[in-house]
């Protein structure tokens, strides 16, 4: 497949929702969390964006328990858009190399945005780890 050229900028940032829940029990500072991660891509024609939703679970591993969650957005304007748009329908077929690329930047802010605020909390101290966006696509069987 030859290489897409895609001119793509960022138009917005949210934070959607945010929650930090203190545990019942006593933490220890060298305390170990699973990060459930999810990246949902939203499409809208008529304005030619994509919204990368990214939510974050910690799951303390100690008590299992959800101690923080989070949910950004990442807008994104496709300036050639109609490039992508499948013939004789409304919907959208973006290259997976985009979207590694989207999830990637959606990733790194959403762990700016956890850093600063988790700050002065009990979660100063958890950072989103590095992960490989490309996880996140989801591969097309024909």
């Amino acid at each position: 497949m030859e290489p897409v050229n895609v001119n793509f900028q960022i138009k917005g940032i949210e934070l959607l929702e945010i929650n930090l829940q203190h545990p019942q029990i006593i933490l220890n500072p060298e305390r170990t969390y699973n990060f459930n991660i999810n990246i949902e891509q939203r499409i809208n024609n008529a304005e030619k964006l994509v919204i990368a939703i990214t939510s974050v679970d910690l799951i303390h591993e100690e008590d299992q328990q959800c101690h923080a969650s989070i949910k950004t957005s990442c807008i994104f304007s496709i300036e050639n858009f109609q490039d992508f748009l499948v013939e004789n329908t409304n919907d959208v077929k973006l290259p997976d190399q985009l979207i590694v690329t989207l999830n990637s930047i959606s990733l790194s802010t959403t762990r700016g945005i956890m850093f600063t605020s988790f700050k002065g909390t009990f979660m100063h101290n958890v950072f989103l780890p590095i992960v490989n966006p490309s996880s996140f696509v989801t591969q097309n069987k024909m």
